[in-house]
């Protein structure tokens, strides 16, 4: 089991819920407070949950968010890609003017 992620965000199916919770306590460590404060809406939930959605201008700014703290990951190309791939995906959902959605 794992998430789904909207928008192009998963695209081979899903990502395991311990790899998104790996890459969620890497970005914890590499992002600054206020970066912190911006991935909140994702950081926040739990693996399982069945359902979450972010609303499109919240997800643009995750997005960029998320670009922009990769590179920071430890210098691992694994976790830089991952990130890079969720944030495309938020992004695609906020230039579409849709919720971004975690299943």
């Amino acid at each position: 089991m794992g998430w789904s992620i909207s928008h192009g965000g998963t695209p081979r199916g899903t990502y395991s819920y311990t790899s998104v919770d790996n890459l969620f306590a890497r970005l914890k460590k590499a992002a600054s407070w206020g970066q912190r404060r911006t991935l909140k809406p994702i950081l926040s939930h739990r693996s399982g949950e069945a359902y979450f959605s972010v609303e499109p201008r919240t997800a643009a700014d995750i997005g960029a968010t998320l670009i922009d703290v990769a590179p920071l990951l430890a210098r691992d190309d694994d976790w830089q890609g991952l990130a890079i791939q969720i944030g495309q995906s938020a992004l695609r959902a906020a230039q579409a003017d849709e919720p971004w959605v975690w299943s």
